[in-house]
């Protein structure tokens, strides 16, 4: 069930499920990441994404940024920061390549997903000033990307929460004698979701996340780079996203930061996912309160058709783990028949197609994930899930094809092995609806 907002003073129950997403980093080793559902843009001829803006520029080195274009524009834009443990993915992929938030463009917001400079070669406040610096972009060429530059929201995940946190609580005031222009302009937001953040060094007690932190701030600067230090009465509205059960970024972190907003008087929220780890997400929540302080209450309604239809899609989570897949597919087309705005990507057939009884849906499945490879063809998720649609179909060289173009853009160990496995038996001529195979693909 879906949390209700409620008043400053509470705190929201809920469990929302963790999962992995495509848009995840995958990595054996903890760090403070964090999977915000980010789904693939939309499967819509309209919808598109101009990749490697170059926001900036560090002694030679490029500053990067995606924008995410939505098929039906609402005039706003929300940088979105994944998390990451303010470290590059070790995959071999860009912080920005992680995607979009499929519920945000489909309300039609421009969304910007960016890279910033990495710990531990670039150590606070690198990162910072990135994130600082890609606000001051967009806010300086809004009349290209047709968004309010006075009305720019914040979305973030763990250290990418830590980051928009700060865009949120700093000044961010420009300098007017600089003889770049985008640097004349502020980096402040006007609305804030952080997801898992970290908002107090000084008080983060955390064995399994001391590691990223010490990686990317030395001790005597735990003051100077915490949100929690530059709360004041002018701050942006605040929705804080935390599971309780986080090890890596403890509750608390989150308690304390709505305690000092409410002290200051700014408008803000926590909820509070029952048992919820570090992975945890609310997106139809975060949704709902960007259109609000973004949108207003009026638009923000209208909208909320197409947020109650992509909540449902939570509860198709729960019904492919129990096998049940022809009650997910219903869920997915309840979805869809209550908001024609929403669309369903290729990661949501790939979760059916993992269940292991989607054989007669395979013309579908591989239609959807067409389309996503050719919006996105630099997610290699995407490559994945179309290879086990070819190998269902019998396609074997394409789904060779495919699988080695995944196993080359994976970064995990296991799955590295695992998709490895699926080329060598196909490539030995195996019949891809042989048992082993079967098993294979069921078990994946």
């Amino acid at each position: 069930m879906m949390p209700i907002l409620a008043g400053n003073n509470e705190k929201e129950q809920g469990m929302k499920h963790t999962h992995h997403s495509p848009f995840e980093p995958r990595s054996g080793a903890l760090c403070l990441c964090i999977a915000l559902t980010f789904s693939a843009a939309p499967l819509s001829a309209q919808a598109r994404v101009e990749e490697n803006v170059v926001y900036g520029m560090y002694f030679g080195l490029a500053l990067l940024m995606d924008v995410h274009h939505p098929a039906e524009p609402n005039g706003y834009g929300i940088i979105l920061i994944p998390g990451s443990g303010w470290r590059a993915p070790r995959s071999g992929r860009q912080l920005k390549d992680f995607g979009a938030s499929l519920i945000l463009l489909d309300a039609g917001y421009t969304v910007f997903t960016i890279n910033h400079r990495a710990a531990p070669r670039f150590r606070y406040p690198a990162a910072v000033e990135d994130a600082q610096r890609a606000v001051r972009f967009i806010r300086h060429n809004a009349q290209r990307y047709g968004v309010d530059p006075d009305r720019i929201g914040g979305y973030g995940g763990s250290s990418g929460a830590h980051l928009v946190s700060l865009l949120g609580t700093m000044d961010g005031d420009g300098d007017p004698k600089d003889l770049d222009p985008v640097n004349r302009q502020s980096a402040k937001l006007q609305a804030v979701v952080a997801v898992s953040a970290p908002t107090d060094f000084a008080m983060f007690d955390s064995p399994q996340g001391v590691s990223a932190l010490t990686s990317f701030i030395d001790s005597a600067a735990y003051r100077e780079g915490s949100p929690i230090t530059y709360v004041t009465p002018d701050d942006p509205p605040f929705l804080l996203i935390h599971g309780d059960a986080d090890p890596v970024v403890p509750f608390k972190q989150s308690e304390l930061m709505l305690a000092a907003l409410e002290e200051k008087g700014v408008d803000a929220r926590l909820i509070r996912i029952g048992g919820g780890g570090h992975r945890v997400h609310d997106e139809p929540a975060a949704a709902r309160w960007l259109n609000r302080y973004l949108l207003g209450e009026i638009r923000a309604k209208q909208l909320e058709t197409l947020i109650a239809a992509h909540a449902r899609l939570e509860e198709a989570g729960p019904l492919v783990r129990t096998g049940d897949i022809s009650g997910a597919l219903e869920v997915y087309r309840s979805a869809q028949e209550q908001d024609a705005r929403l669309t369903i990507t290729a990661s949501n057939w790939n979760v059916l197609c993992r269940g292991g009884s989607l054989w007669e849906r395979a013309a579908d499945v591989l239609f959807a994930c067409e389309r996503i490879v050719e919006l996105e063809p630099q997610n290699g998720a995407y490559r994945d899930s179309r290879g086990l649609v070819r190998a269902l179909l019998g396609d074997t060289e394409g789904a060779v094809e495919d699988f080695e173009l995944y196993v080359n853009w994976v970064g995990d160990e296991r799955l590295r092995a695992q998709r490895q496995g699926w080329i060598d038996a196909l490539g030995a001529g195996r019949n891809p609806f042989t048992k082993e195979l079967l098993e294979r693909l069921r078990g994946g």
